[in-house]
């Protein structure tokens, strides 16, 4: 028996084992050897260091840019490591930044880090933070989810794995995400019916990770497989000639079914086309003359979803309907129910949009670190504490009216807009000023620019509409207001 043998036997006998380390076993093959033995005339790098292991180089570095330590490998030989470790010595010594980015980014961390850059950009007042709320909503509920599942965090462990196979992946995933319609966990689960947006949400993640002079996190190279992404066949464009989910008849019947003050919210929708969320932003000095503006309020930190102003010629249906409201001095226009019926008193109830916008200005001042999403929940409270009538109070509103109707689910609030667009093309409003109305884009093109809507066009098309294919709704409201009030007002 030779003497190794003999050696291990007697180390079995006195119960020790010795165990071979992993330095011990591969070491030689695998463990890092630093360079320092240069060619003759060679001077070495001074912020990179070149390590040798097996056949192989691997540099490492620290960048002050990234605050981490970098290292990128090198499969040729002991001369090309060095011409590519001059290269990233080069550049920390003059840009303070290797140019080189980690190759090993968690999803995780590359969401934490778009999201602190949109709130950055909120607080500087290049997006809403709504936006950021609402980008923010769909990574954490649903793309951070999907690639923590095991499978998907084997095969892509980092972002820079990312390519089309899981844009594929992701996206046959979405189609199947259920998700409650008013986002309360106990309620009945859904198909999502837009699965597209948080699609482009992760697609702005990754141009954002990888551009350089923003994100600056992916490697050169990296192509975002979610630019251009196809959209789905099953997607099924719906006949124009199919009408609004809420036709005028049906409009009708819910005129009818209104109480005071319900029918004084549904008016104006009907016949201005507005979005709901606007009528808690009317104040009673935004009636002036003729004409009803529906101004951005910079000072309240509001704006039209179209970032611009726009008016109405006031129609004499809902004079009448407006006087009949509790709030007679100046202020809000609408105010949710419990404040018009006198339930509940707000302290800044009755207050101008000036005197608002001056309680904001102070609050804000007496905010320390204030930010943008700060000023949004300041920003709310304040409309709240003046009883604003807000969108979920029209929305429970024209729950409880249709439900006694008992219309389909696929009526919302958004129809009456179809509705009322619908009614401007019958009359023969032309595109140009029916864009106007609604509140929507005219387009970038130059005849945009040099082409001004003026009042009398604007007052005669709409009176045109009103005359006629919008006459029966008004009808109905003028019907409506009468019998109302022949009978003790609910206001």
């Amino acid at each position: 028996m030779d003497n190794s043998k003999l050696s291990r036997s007697s180390a079995s006998k006195n119960g020790h084992h010795h165990a071979t380390s992993w330095s011990e076993k591969y070491g030689e093959r695998h463990g890092l050897q630093r360079v320092h033995d240069f060619p003759r005339g060679i001077n070495p790098p001074q912020r990179v260091r070149i390590y040798s292991r097996g056949e192989r180089f691997l540099l490492q570095w620290w960048d002050p840019r990234e605050q981490r330590t970098l290292n990128e490998r090198v499969d040729g030989d002991l001369v090309e490591a060095i011409s590519r470790a001059r290269g990233i010595d080069t550049r920390l010594e003059h840009f303070k930044a290797s140019g080189r980015k980690p190759q090993r980014l968690d999803h995780a961390e590359v969401v934490d880090l778009y999201i602190a850059d949109m709130r950055r950009r909120a607080d500087a007042g290049e997006i809403d933070i709504g936006t950021v709320c609402r980008y923010e909503a769909s990574l954490r509920r649903h793309f951070l989810p999907f690639v923590e599942q095991l499978a998907v965090s084997k095969k892509y462990p980092h972002v820079a794995k990312i390519d089309r196979e899981f844009q594929l992946e992701f996206a046959a995933h979405m189609n199947h995400v259920q998700v409650s319609p008013n986002g309360h966990e106990n309620s009945r689960r859904r198909p999502m019916k837009h699965p597209g947006f948080v699609l482009d949400v992760v697609r702005a993640v990754l141009e954002w990770a990888s551009d350089p002079d923003r994100g600056n996190m992916l490697p050169d190279g990296f192509r975002n497989p979610f630019i251009g992404r196809k959209q789905g066949t099953r997607q099924v464009a719906t006949d124009p000639l199919s009408e609004p989910d809420i036709t005028i008849p049906m409009a009708i019947s819910v005129i009818e079914a209104c109480d005071a003050f319900q029918l004084s919210i549904f008016a104006p929708l009907l016949l201005y086309g507005l979005r709901p969320g606007e009528l808690g932003w009317i104040f009673r000095e935004n009636i002036a003359g003729e004409w009803l503006r529906v101004p951005c309020n910079a000072d309240l930190d509001y704006f039209t979803k179209g970032r611009r102003d726009k008016s109405f010629p006031v129609a004499a249906c809902l004079r009448p309907l407006w006087d009949g409201l509790k709030n007679k001095s100046i202020g809000l226009l609408y105010v949710n129910r419990r404040a018009g019926e006198g339930r509940n008193k707000p302290s800044l109830l009755g207050c101008s949009a000036a005197q608002l916008a001056e309680e904001f200005r102070r609050r804000c001042a007496a905010t320390k670190d204030l930010n943008a999403h700060r000023r949004r929940r300041l920003r709310d409270q304040l409309m709240k504490e003046s009883g604003q009538l807000s969108y979920d109070h029209i929305k429970a509103e024209f729950k409880a009216a249709t439900s006694r109707l008992n219309w389909s689910a696929k009526a919302t609030l958004k129809d009456l807009r179809h509705l009322f667009s619908t009614c401007l093309e019958d009359a023969g409003v032309p595109e140009f000023y029916r864009r106007y109305l609604m509140g929507q884009s005219f387009g970038k093109a130059p005849i945009v620019t040099y082409t001004h809507v003026t009042e009398s066009p604007v007052k005669a098309y709409y009176e045109a509409a009103l005359a006629s294919t919008l006459a029966p709704i008004r009808e109905a409201i003028e019907c409506r207001w009468q019998a109302l009030n022949a009978i003790p007002s609910l206001l």
